[in-house]
């Protein structure tokens, strides 16, 4: 396959230049879940028990998963977690908010890690291209993924990250493309992007003429009519064999 030769390289976060999934959504999720209800337990307020909050958060949140599935708008956890709060006869401020997310977000941060050849490559990818930038797709707000990006050392190496919490729309949205196209200072086709998942990841970008390359996660089921000529990797090293740095 011919090697690109784009102006810009823009790359996914989680499953791509971080591991979020050391453990099983579902299992993080009620760590998380559990992890905020003794947030409030230790404010000396009134909670349901384990299962009933955690069901409850759940169901607050599926109204919003369906929502972001058909029209690409993303929900955050803080949008859901102040009227659950509500709800519950519970403080639901912005401040108190932020705090009851922070106790929520505690479980991600201990299991996240980074991968061994992140920083080496988004070193030799920074050094032999002018732009660098990242696209998420998170439900959770920037400001705990701008903390990682300090603590893993991956900020030195970006000039831009868009987080779809923050821009409103989640890939494959082609304005989220589009967007950091433009921040990029190149058209679409003069970026190239690197995440792992089919839709979001490659059909997202090449929709609007950026080539897209498919990181590999073992065990994640990709669409079986997958096309064979996606260009694909099964580590950032890899991408040596897609274009030169």
């Amino acid at each position: 396959m011919e090697k690109l030769a784009p102006k810009a390289v823009l790359f996914d976060l989680g499953s791509t230049l971080l591991e979020y999934e050391s453990i099983p959504w579902d299992e993080l999720g009620r760590e998380c879940t559990e992890a905020s209800r003794q947030f409030l337990v230790s404010r000396k307020l009134t909670v349901p028990d384990e299962v009933e909050f955690n069901d409850a958060f759940e169901l607050a949140k599926a109204a919003y998963r369906q929502k972001a599935s058909t029209t690409w708008e993303e929900w955050s956890v803080p949008m859901v977690a102040a009227p659950l709060l509500r709800e519950l006869g519970l403080p639901s401020d912005e401040e108190f908010v932020d705090l009851f997310f922070d106790a929520y977000y505690e479980p991600v941060e201990k299991h996240l890690f980074v991968y061994e050849d992140t920083l080496e490559t988004l070193e030799a990818v920074r050094t032999r291209y002018g732009r660098v930038g990242l696209i998420s797709n998170t439900v959770f707000p920037e400001r705990a993924h701008r903390k990682e990006l300090r603590r893993f050392g991956i900020e030195p190496f970006l000039d831009f990250a868009i987080f779809s919490s923050t821009f409103r729309w989640r890939k494959p949205h082609p304005d989220i493309f589009y967007k950091a196209a433009n921040m990029a200072g190149y058209a679409p086709g003069e970026c190239v992007y690197i995440g792992d998942r089919y839709l979001e990841d490659v059909q997202g970008p090449t929709s609007i003429g950026m080539p897209g390359i498919l990181k590999v996660k073992p065990g994640r089921e990709y669409p079986p009519d997958m096309p064979a000529d996606v260009r694909r990797v099964d580590s950032l090293s890899g991408l040596r064999g897609h274009f030169d740095f």
